[in-house]
């Protein structure tokens, strides 16, 4: 009997250990501050990406007219000279 009241001690103080030291985690300072640096960090990420998202849709346009002006035949299918 006193094998198996040990092992629930055991398994007690390490279950309460545990929560302990997750309690201690979440209020460490350095742990909110990381959260809040990841935080910044992937908001600037988005911003870059909607900012290359606009360019990619830009080109794409501007690809897809091109292309139409071949098809319809208002371009002799020529490559302008370049200005000097």
């Amino acid at each position: 009997m006193s094998e198996s009241l040990a092992a629930i001690t055991v398994a007690l103080i390490s279950t309460i250990g545990v929560v302990l030291v997750g309690l201690m985690q979440l209020f460490k300072k350095e742990a909110r501050e990381n959260a809040r640096v990841n935080h910044e960090d992937h908001a600037i990420v988005q911003q870059q990406l909607r900012m290359i998202f606009k360019s990619v849709g830009r080109v794409d346009d501007k690809l897809e007219k091109h292309l139409d002006q071949h098809r319809e035949g208002t371009t002799s299918g020529k490559t302008l000279k370049r200005n000097p």
